[in-house]
């Protein structure tokens, strides 16, 4: 039986700069690189885009924005006045399937203005037809964010999110226009990305206050787009589905191997950093090989 002695040992051969894995609301093992890892805020990069989808439900939760099948247009009027582009839904900016052309981050980064940017783009797809995972989509969220709340991200993220959950030591990058970037923007240490899982593994409850409504921590974990046999994507949250599995496991994605493992029926929060360029999905692997084995051994 693979032991978490074994997971640590995998975990020294690659480049993971630190692992969390939370059982029944204990921390059961912790692994750091060197002594750095542990106070250090982590590029997190796309786990960005699970934390904006977690703010995109405390703002429709306190009214900001109606729902989720608003059409953008309401937001940017600039937004060319085409049939299909009138028909781009919140809901499918969250699933990634808004069906605009996705030049990739080294496109975006360097126009003077992102939104514009994106929103320029032609349309590729019908609207709901196809995924195309973009940080334009996200970035687009994060500017709606902003002006239905009269909030800058960051702030609103600060006030609904973060402080309830004690999480101070941070940083959210903006574009030029100042908006927080959507897509990859946060730096992070790896103990306040626990407390993002376990938030979600408690049904968005922190310290007996609904910090994200019930309905949204359902809703946008739950298999919208199918991406191939074992992963489907939701709101911002993937979800991992393979033989033998019990119950639903989510998960946030970053580049380069950063992860927040949600599995509610192991009674598991699995968190991990690194630098891993070539392999970015082997922690995938190793929660499946080895922590889901464990857990069931006890």
């Amino acid at each position: 039986m693979n032991s978490l002695n074994d997971f640590e040992n995998k975990l020294k051969k690659d480049k993971v700069d630190s692992a969390l894995v939370q059982r029944n609301n204990t921390v059961i093992f912790e692994y750091y690189r060197n002594n750095k890892m542990k106070e250090k805020q982590h590029k997190i990069y796309s786990v960005t885009k699970s934390i904006l989808s977690a703010l995109i439900g405390i703002a429709i939760d306190k009214g900001y924005i109606e729902h989720v099948n608003t059409p953008i247009i309401n937001y940017f009027p600039r937004l060319n006045k085409d049939i299909e582009n009138q028909k781009i839904t919140i809901k499918h900016l969250l699933t990634m399937t808004s069906g605009l052309h996705w030049p990739g981050n080294s496109s975006m980064i360097p126009s003077k203005n992102w939104v514009n940017f994106v929103l320029k783009q032609e349309i590729e797809n019908l609207p709901g037809e196809e995924m195309v995972y973009s940080c334009g989509s996200s970035h687009l969220l994060s500017a709606i964010l902003q002006k239905t709340t009269g909030l800058n991200t960051e702030i609103f993220a600060k006030k609904h999110l973060f402080t309830p959950l004690g999480i101070t030591n941070y940083k959210w990058n903006h574009d030029a226009q100042g908006i927080a970037i959507g897509g990859f923007g946060l730096t992070m240490k790896t103990v306040d990305m626990l407390k993002i899982g376990t938030l979600y593994f408690k049904n968005g409850v922190w310290k007996s206050k609904q910090i994200v409504p019930l309905y949204w921590i359902e809703e946008s974990t739950s298999s919208k787009v199918k991406i191939d046999e074992n992963y489907t994507y939701a709101y911002h949250w993937w979800n991992m589905d393979f033989d033998n599995q019990i119950g639903k496991i989510f998960f946030a994605s970053g580049y380069e191997g950063q992860y927040i493992i949600v599995a509610p029926d192991y009674q598991l929060v699995v968190v991990l950093t690194g630098s891993m360029k070539d392999d970015e999905a082997s922690p995938l692997q190793y929660f499946k090989d080895f922590l889901l084995p464990y857990t069931l051994s006890q």
